[in-house]
């Protein structure tokens, strides 16, 4: 809560500060505000982004329910073992089942790792495009809609946002 305060406060005195030098310098002061989880959802390069993260997903976890499937195996192995055959299978299964963990705590670092590594990479090119549509279209300042309590529609560039960044990926 102190952030978003914090936050808030930083933002109105930017915006207080510019409309102050824009005033002085006789310029307009054009503000845009766009949705990045809309650009995230909606634009074509990050949606195709997703789908390939979303293929390995898939991939890793296909892999660990194999091994799960080897650890039920050897459960039903147990199961059936006699006694003389037992103690070897219970050993056996002990190390199938650390196996199976370790390799689920990997996958599951390894995803997250993957996924906020093209996250942070989408971001970056969402920003340059952003960027570059305020330098043409001479916006003075340009907020992500999270940050804003309201604005009107005339200054959402979402949409706007979303076509430039596709173009760049064609």
């Amino acid at each position: 809560m102190k952030r978003t305060f914090s936050l808030f406060g930083v933002l109105l005195i930017l915006v207080f500060a510019l409309a102050a030098f824009a005033a002085q310098k006789d310029l307009p002061v054009k503000i845009g505000v766009f949705d990045l989880k809309k650009v995230m959802q909606e634009a074509k390069a990050a949606k195709e982004a997703r789908e390939i993260f979303q293929s390995e997903r898939e991939k890793k976890i296909a892999t660990l329910n194999e091994k799960a499937n080897k650890v039920k195996s050897t459960e039903e192995k147990l199961k059936e073992a006699t006694p003389k055959e037992a103690p070897g299978v219970r050993e056996e299964l002990a190390r199938e089942v650390k196996e199976y963990n370790r390799l689920k705590s990997d996958i599951e670092e390894e995803l997250k790792k993957r996924d906020l590594e093209l996250t942070q990479r989408i971001v970056n090119e969402i920003k340059k495009v952003v960027d570059n549509y305020a330098k043409n279209e001479g916006l003075s300042l340009v907020l992500e809609k999270s940050v804003v309590f309201s604005a009107s529609d005339t200054i959402d560039i979402t949409d706007r946002v979303i076509r430039a960044y596709d173009a760049t990926k064609k």
